[in-house]
């Protein structure tokens, strides 16, 4: 089947040939012909020097000149290396480096003399550069710094060293054997061997630290060239102290004494001796605490400096286990111990250790109580009454001779609790509350503590933990009383919740209803179940005007305890359509009958003050002196002394010539008599917020008045001042200034006016004047142009002689000098 179906392709074929328009292909032979061209590296020539005949059979038909190009030609590396004449002859021109460049790939092609036109096709040939060996072995490294542990195992190479030939591969030329020239120094039983091929180093023995610690080896590398050419290399060993010799203690026993109840950072320092290379692993001492730190109370370190073993006491030792303690510590190195056996160095994994004892004998102390349990545990309904004992506390003394313990109250946060001092009795002080802020859930925590009257007292402590269990103490509340809700709003209902401060079962869920029956109430608000636990929906069933409601609730909790509360609604605008409207504040206006109230007050004040006018300035009395005020117009001085509050001294009788003393300027001279002047002492002063002091003087009398003060005229007053005499006439008027509060300095008339009141007015009917004119005033040093001061108690009074009816005419302004008259207090 397959035959009849390739018959018509055969056939179809067939006509093909026969139409005669097919081409038979031949294969030619090459019409090259290159004799074989030889370059040797470093050649000597002469140059240029024939390497070869090229010829080309297209030479029969064509006059033809040979041409050459490529590397070592035209191109690089190696230009103008070859070239060639027109019968094919190839020279080199001078000599090559085959480390430098091994092979050429140079073209030729034939070309017809006359034309230039290339007459067959190009011809390729790589010329090879020959080999000699002209370059010996060189190592990587002029010399290697090798650095090895004296415990080093010589069944492992040392090092190694490597050689690189930059002659052909794979000749003699460049391969390398190595071997040891020399070594320095020369030990018994250590020897070293190189490995000819690979030049790794290897030794036979133990190094010895001790001994020698560098060695110097002379490694050479040679070539296998008709003619070898090799190099040298050094190898520099320096051996590390290894540990080859284990740390020995100084001392056997240390006896030690240490206090119970104390820990000690630096108890004792062991001492150890290493003869191996200081600041090295191998020198370096590890301490171990072998037997009697069971109860780990203590702890051993190196010191780094001096290689001593520091021991510390990190748990306070007890006197009552035991009196004695025994701890034994050994050492070794950080590193390994090893020794040469059989010319090898090996490592001992569990040497024979040096051991030191230390006997410690403990000294007794007080030691504090202790509690056993150390944390006790107690459980109580809340409400538990004041005295309701809970438990007893019990502490012991681990001294061998008990001491007595004492129980204090040392930490209770809520106050609750009460402790017996010397049983240990725990009871209530108070009634408990699981609510309260001091308790955490269901748990109250206070502590106890136990003295004891030791020398030193010492204190145990415990921590007493009091869980409450709740009870129904409290009664659901709403978590917010105050709603608000839009006027206008579609969704009439809002969210109430509730809580309780009670755990569960005696908390929610929670039942709300209405408080009140009224029609009122349950036509305006109903209560519907919520989508979240202890919350409702109250639901208003009408729209209400802007205002405030007031909605009674009761609240069950699971147990049926209820609580009747208020809920407040504000209904009110919302601009937003969402918010009330804030609230403005409430704005306060005086009504009519307030206003009233204040002026009938006003109107009862003015009558008071006309009432105490008239009684204090009627026709029964002495008339009353108003004093004249004079005006300031728009003007006010400011360049005035203050002044102080009146005070006054005991009075006496004025007789004789009075002299006023105003300030430092003017005197007033007043002798009404004529008689001969006497000198009496007497003193007052007035001060005041605008005037200062007056001082007054009997017989001889001295007024003085500071600046700023005015006195009413007397008659028959002479005023002396720097510039003359003044008689003060007696129908002067009185004037006084009280825009400050004190005596305003005008005129002469001002200062007499003052002086004038004062002595017609309160000064009358004193005592006889002869009574005082016997006093006689004592001189003392004499201490400059100074007025003269004298004390008030230089004064006498007589008891019976004297009418002291005046007095009941004076203001009450002068009830101190009243009392000084009576000399007895009003």
């Amino acid at each position: 089947m397959r035959l009849l179906c390739a018959l018509p392709l055969l056939f179809l074929l067939v006509i093909q040939l026969w139409a005669g328009d097919v081409r038979i292909l031949r294969r030619s032979k090459r019409r090259w012909v290159l004799t074989a061209l030889s370059l040797q590296e470093n050649d000597t020539g002469p140059f240029p020097k024939f390497a070869g005949n090229l010829f080309n059979d297209q030479a029969e038909n064509y006059s033809i000149k040979y041409l050459i190009r490529g590397p070592g030609v035209d191109e690089p590396p190696e230009v103008g290396l070859f070239s060639i004449n027109e019968t094919g002859g190839v020279f080199v021109h001078r000599t090559i480096d085959r480390e430098k460049t091994d092979h050429f790939k140079i073209q030729f092609d034939a070309a017809e003399r006359k034309t230039g036109n290339i007459v067959d096709r190009s011809l390729f040939f790589v010329v090879n550069v020959g080999d000699v060996n002209d370059n010996a072995p060189v190592f990587t490294m002029k010399a290697y710094n090798i650095s090895v542990k004296e415990s080093f195992n010589m069944d492992n190479p040392l090092t190694q060293v490597l050689a690189f030939d930059r002659d052909k591969e794979n000749t003699p030329n460049s391969h390398v054997t190595y071997f040891i020239q020399s070594v320095s120094p020369t030990l018994p039983g250590l020897m070293f061997n190189i490995d000819p091929n690979t030049g790794q180093i290897r030794g036979k023995g133990c190094f010895d630290y001790e001994k020698n610690q560098v060695f110097t080896l002379i490694v050479s590398a040679r070539d296998n060239g008709a003619v070898p050419l090799s190099s040298t290399a050094t190898v520099i060993l320096h051996v590390e102290d290894g540990n080859n010799h284990l740390p020995e203690f100084t001392t056997q026993n240390y006896d030690l004494t240490i206090t119970e109840g104390t820990t000690v950072k630096e108890l004792v320092r062991i001492k150890v001796n290493d003869k191996d290379t200081p600041k090295t692993p191998a020198w370096r001492a590890k301490f171990k605490i072998r037997t009697g730190n069971e109860n780990e109370n203590y702890y051993i370190t190196t010191d780094p400096e001096s290689n001593e073993g520091i021991v510390g006491l990190q748990k306070p030792l007890d006197f009552e286990g035991t009196l004695f303690k025994r701890v034994v510590i050994s050492v070794e190195n950080e590193e390994a111990l090893f020794l040469c056996d059989n010319s090898k160095a090996k490592k001992i994994p569990s040497p024979p250790l040096n051991n030191v004892t230390l006997s410690i004998t403990v000294l007794d102390m007080n030691d504090p109580p202790i509690f056993s349990p150390s944390v006790q545990v107690f459980r109580e309904k809340e409400g538990l009454k004041p005295g309701t004992v809970l438990g007893k506390l019990n502490a012991t003394d681990p001294d061998k001779v008990p001491n007595n313990i004492r129980y204090y109250i040392a930490h209770d946060p809520a106050g609750w609790i009460t402790v017996d001092e010397n049983t240990g009795v725990i009871q209530t002080q108070k009634e408990l509350d699981r609510e309260s802020p001091f308790v955490n859930k269901t748990l109250y925590t206070f502590v106890v503590h136990a003295v004891d009257d030791g020398n030193p007292p010492q204190t145990g402590s415990s921590t007493v933990q009091l869980f409450v269990s709740d009870i129904n103490d409290h009664t659901p509340q709403l978590v917010s009383p105050f709603v608000e809700r839009c006027e206008e709003l579609q969704r009439k209902e809002f969210s109430l919740q509730a809580m309780d401060k009670d755990l569960d079962p005696y908390s929610g869920p929670f039942q709300y209803e209405l408080g009140s029956n009224s029609p009122d109430i349950k036509d305006t608000w109903e209560i519907v179940r919520g989508n979240v636990d202890d919350s409702v929906e109250l639901l208003m069933l009408r729209n209400l005007p802007k205002g405030n409601y007031s909605v009674p609730l009761k609240i069950y909790d699971r147990q049926g305890s209820f609580a009747s509360q208020t809920l407040n609604v504000r209904v009110c605008y919302c601009p937003d359509g969402q918010k009330c409207e804030k609230l403005q504040p409430p704005r306060h206006r005086l009504g009519g009958a307030a206003i009233g109230v204040m002026f009938l007050a006003l109107f009862l004040f003015l009558l008071g003050v006309c009432l105490l006018i008239s009684a204090l300035c009627g026709s029964g009395r002495k008339k009353c002196f108003v004093p004249y005020g004079e005006g300031h117009q728009t003007l006010i001085q400011y360049n005035e002394e203050g002044g102080g509050a009146i005070t006054q001294a005991s009075p006496s009788v004025l007789t004789g010539n009075r002299y006023i003393d105003v300030g430092a300027e003017e005197t007033v001279l007043h002798s009404p008599s004529g008689a001969v002047p006497q000198l009496y002492n007497e003193s007052w002063e007035m001060d005041g917020p605008a005037g200062s002091a007056i001082k007054q003087q009997t017989p001889n009398q001295v007024f003085s008045v500071g600046v700023g003060s005015s006195l009413r005229s007397v008659p028959g007053v002479t005023w002396k001042s720097n510039v003359g005499s003044h008689t003060v006439p007696e129908n002067r008027i009185y004037n006084e200034s009280s825009r400050y509060g004190g005596l305003k300095h005008k005129s002469f008339e001002v200062f007499v006016d003052r002086v004038g009141d004062i002595v017609n007015q309160r000064l009358q009917g004193m005592t006889d004047p002869y009574e005082i004119s016997t006093y006689k005033p004592r001189v003392y040093s004499y201490e400059g142009e100074l007025e003269e001061m004298d004390s008030v108690a230089s004064f006498s009074f007589a008891e019976s002689t004297t009418d002291l009816r005046f007095l009941d005419d004076m203001d009450p302004k002068f009830a101190k000098l009243e009392e000084i008259c009576r000399q007895q207090p009003l």
